[in-house]
């Protein structure tokens, strides 16, 4: 917890639920200033560094890589915050709500007033329930009490709310069901999802600087080859290429981090805490 409530410092973003389990965890984080991909790199793998570092282990602490899902705000955005607070509850580590309250590792115990987490942003929870704290509070507690029991395991953090087409029996008549947009990667109605990928389809059509053009960037800034760039190499003026050519290709050549991964043999975190670093090395020779 007091790195995550540094690394929301560092980056500017916003924790507005979080639930901390035996072995996962839950947070609704809304983004600022930073990517989300630097505030999770700076979180899990600081932690998971200090983690191996006190217990005298090696290797990977994190199974999978983190998964993110984009939330439409009304009406699901208060939904998932219950999600979220209620997640102790149904893997049993609590008994009751008033055992959740008292529960360190979740949000809900601060938004009642009852623990303490600095780095929570209770007024963007509360402020939904009322404009005087007592009453907020108690109208959010209802609101958490009603959906004790509601959602399945894995349900909401699984993104989507995926409607098939179908039939379904009104009357005796059979009617067909429209089948409406979804994405796993978004939660949210069918009109919020196809604006979504609409936009990620006019962002992948916009023409930016092909890769070569962008080596010919970084060649002349450095003097390291694209031979070098693609190696294992650790040297640091081989490294600054790298994480320049990472920054560069993503700002000004729209490449997907997935490209960046297969065409230098990284990992999802490693490109991102290059495209990280160019963007730093990038400021500073502009500057």
């Amino acid at each position: 917890m007091s790195r995550l409530e540094k690394c929301l410092e560092k980056t500017g973003n916003r924790c507005l639920a979080f639930s901390l389990l035996r072995n996962h965890f839950h947070l609704l984080i809304l983004r600022e200033r930073r990517p989300l991909a630097e505030f999770m790199r700076r979180l899990m793998t600081g932690y998971a560094v200090n983690f191996n570092l006190r217990h005298r282990r090696a290797g990977h602490l994190f199974q999978n890589r983190y998964k993110a899902i984009l939330c439409d705000f009304d009406p699901y955005f208060l939904e998932l915050v219950a999600y979220i607070h209620l997640n102790p509850l149904r893997a049993e580590l609590v008994e009751d709500l008033r055992g959740l309250r008292q529960y360190k590792w979740c949000g809900h115990g601060a938004l009642m007033g009852d623990l303490g987490a600095g780095f929570l942003s209770p007024e963007d929870i509360l402020g939904h329930f009322g404009k005087g704290l007592k009453k907020a509070r108690k109208k959010y507690e209802s609101f958490i009490g009603e959906r004790v029991g509601r959602y399945k395991k894995g349900g909401l953090s699984s993104g989507g709310l995926r409607r098939s087409q179908g039939v379904t029996s009104i009357g005796g008549w059979v009617k067909e069901r429209e089948k409406e947009l979804w994405d796993e990667r978004v939660l949210g109605d069918g009109d919020f999802v196809g604006s979504i990928l609409r936009l990620a389809e006019e962002e992948e059509k916009q023409v930016g600087v092909s890769l070569p053009e962008v080596m010919e960037i970084v060649k002349a800034k450095t003097g390291v080859r694209l031979e070098d760039i693609v190696s294992r190499s650790r040297i640091r003026p081989v490294v600054k290429a790298r994480a320049l050519y990472c920054y560069l290709a993503k700002e000004m050549g729209g490449v997907s981090g997935t490209e960046l991964m297969r065409k230098l043999r990284l990992t999802s975190a490693g490109i991102s805490y290059l495209v990280a670093k160019g963007r730093e090395y990038y400021r500073v020779d502009n500057n």
